[in-house]
């Protein structure tokens, strides 16, 4: 047995070891599902010795999708939506090179995603349209007026049905009426909850046994749509990229379930639903979430394909999948931690800073929804660094969203936070992430009211509402700010550096990335506020972590630090692999200004990290020890 059959086999008992071959008799349907694919035509995440990728990518989610095929009948293979922007194979071939190996592989269904639209509905009519060109699949999108650009209603249909045997299965897609989208003069309609009704029964009508919804609203409008509309049998969805180990069960109001799920983002999972059909009872069997990882091969002949289409990207970008950046010291996260009141992020930490960096503003500012991705641990190439910021298209240099630079009074930058607190539970794209600031917030205040003015601090000095500050952002969230929220700014200047160009500068610049969340955004609830007025409005100290002098150092050198209030705090040290290799303070603190010597005589030379962590404050810095 070679290699490649073995792990084929791998493959198979992946596929079969959990589930249940003996259903009932009737018709038995597997669906095989994916969504938010974003152009990751190649793997990513943890890299091999030759910088591959080892994580999803569409050469290895063909051979999970094959070997099902090869051993089910009835196979159902199904796409969410959003299979554009996200990667360089966006920027030079627009998509249609994943829809031509999609239709290689054999997808059924994709429902149209909200950023299809990004570049306007001209460009995805030409994606479809050389996309499809010797031949085509369903893209399905049930709340779509294509009444402003009928061009478009050649390939995109509200539904589709498949029928296995006798068995009718009626597939419909809705795309999210996102206000961020470009789509007009096409319009995205809003009340879905109509159209979804509409199209069941219009399903219904043609005798359909089976109606799945191919979703790319985001499972809380799903599972609402699931609870008050009979007759969707299964949600398949997409746009929130969660992946969803076993499907929310949701009963409907004839008190039927409902099964909704979602397989993540980016190729890295393949959902494998099966159901069977009896005498006009749909009966779930079984579910699984098949990991598209390191175990599993990719299919050779689009491996090949991917392969070229690299060449074509180094010929325009550079060797982006050979040039190291700089090394990622532990993975840096792009979500939020719900169980943390921090709800700042290293990849939002990491993106503001590197605008203030190229720029010299007071603050930085960008937003969950325009942040892609995280960075894996290891080494951090240019293509990993185009694809956390990957939205936005710029015709000049063909990469991403331009950087923006701005002034804004005090009164206007709260104004501004507002808007990106105004979506909390309903779209978290919204939610900003900063850099040179840092506030509190109460998500059970009205919206407009969340903001907690006493708790925000630019550079550590308290907010002046009448004073100016100079902000970057990207050029995405100036339209936010601006057009959606309203928010007054002066003096716009857009610079000629893009956020992919200013960003890969920092990294370079720091060349090892450490970064966590340090408190910058922090979430607080009613009866929490009665310390927000600290002991630093009084005290005059500020949180602040100073550079340890000497640096380089041989064989002690001094840290210092500022505590704007009292609490427990720590200071340690850490290597390069993220080990803990010292304690310097482990204790209770009050406010005020210290000093801590750490003597390394026992340590071997090189690159330390030394991170102070209190209530309100976290902070990592670099050293360097030589000997």
């Amino acid at each position: 047995m070679n290699k490649v059959t073995g792990l084929l086999v791998i493959i198979v008992m992946m596929i079969f070891s959990a589930v249940n071959l003996t259903y009932a008799q009737g018709t038995s349907v597997t669906i095989l599902h994916t969504n938010d694919s974003h152009s990751h035509l190649d793997a990513v995440g943890p890299k091999t010795c030759n910088l591959e990728g080892t994580l999803g990518g569409i050469a290895k989610a063909a051979t999970v999708i094959g070997m099902v095929k090869q051993t089910e009948t009835n196979v159902l293979t199904l796409h969410a939506g959003d299979f554009s922007v996200g990667d360089f194979f966006f920027n030079k071939y627009f998509g249609v090179s994943e829809l031509q190996i999609m239709k290689l592989i054999g997808f059924d269904a994709l429902t149209v995603g909200n950023h299809e639209f990004d570049l306007g509905p001209s460009t995805l009519n030409d994606v479809l349209t050389a996309g499809f060109e010797n031949g085509s699949f369903p893209v399905i999108s049930a709340n779509l007026d294509m009444t402003g650009f009928p061009a478009l209603s050649d390939f995109i249909q509200p539904y589709t049905i498949k029928n296995f045997g006798d068995v009718k299965v009626g597939i419909f897609g809705m795309t999210i009426p996102s206000p961020l989208s470009n789509a007009y003069p096409v319009i995205i309609n809003e009340n879905v909850d109509e159209i979804t009704y509409a199209t069941v029964l219009e399903l219904q009508s043609q005798g359909c046994d089976v109606i799945i919804f191919l979703s790319h609203l985001g499972s809380a409008i799903d599972e609402q749509l699931a609870a008050n509309i009979p007759g969707i049998d299964f949600i398949i969805g997409g746009h929130d990229h969660y992946a969803f180990t076993q499907p929310h069960i949701i009963m409907n109001p004839l008190n039927k379930p409902v099964y909704v799920c979602q397989a993540g983002s980016y190729y890295q999972n393949i959902g494998r639903l099966n159901f069977t059909v009896e005498n006009g009872t749909v009966t779930f069997n079984s579910y699984q979430l098949i990991p598209v990882n390191a175990q599993v091969p990719a299919v050779p002949e689009i491996k090949a394909v991917i392969d070229e289409l690299k060449l074509g990207i180094k010929a325009q970008y550079g060797d982006v999948y050979h040039t190291i950046d700089g090394l990622a010291l532990r993975d840096l996260e792009a979500d939020n931690n719900p169980n943390c009141e921090m709800k700042d992020t290293p990849m939002g930490n990491l993106i503001t800073d590197s605008y203030r960096n190229k720029t010299k503003t007071k603050i930085g500012i960008t937003a969950n929804g325009l942040i892609a991705e995280k960075i894996y641990r290891g080494a951090v190439t240019s293509a990993d660094v185009f694809r956390t910021v990957s939205y936005g298209y710029d015709t000049e240099s063909g990469l991403d969203f331009k950087l923006a630079t701005f002034d804004i009074r005090g009164s206007e930058l709260i104004k501004g936070l507002e808007v990106g607190l105004s979506m909390i539970g309903i779209d978290d794209d919204f939610f900003l992430q900063v850099s040179g600031m840092t506030f509190k917030y109460n998500p059970d205040n009205a919206v407009g009211e969340r903001v907690i003015l006493s708790s925000v601090r630019i550079n550590n000095s308290p907010l002046n509402p009448n004073k100016k500050y100079s902000v970057t952002v990207n050029e995405g969230l100036l339209g936010i700010l601006t057009s959606l929220g309203g928010v007054e700014v002066e003096n716009i200047q857009i610079l000629a550096v893009t956020e992919y160009k200013g960003l890969k500068d920092y990294i370079r610049k720091l060349k090892l990335l450490f970064y966590s969340p340090e408190g910058r955004i922090k979430e607080a609830h009613s009866g929490d506020n009665s310390n927000l007025t600290t002991e630093s409005d009084l005290n005059g100290f500020r949180f602040e972590l100073k550079d340890n002098y000497p640096n380089p150092f041989n064989p002690s050198t001094t840290i210092s630090y500022e505590l704007a209030k009292g609490g427990f705090t720590t200071l340690k040290i850490y290597d390069i692999l993220g080990k803990e290799v010292a304690s310097l303070v482990n204790e209770k603190q009050n406010a005020g200004s210290y000093s801590v010597q750490w003597n390394a005589s026992d340590y071997s030379s090189g690159v330390y990290f030394y991170k102070l962590q209190t209530d309100g404050f976290v902070q990592t810095k670099r050293m360097i020890l030589t000997k």
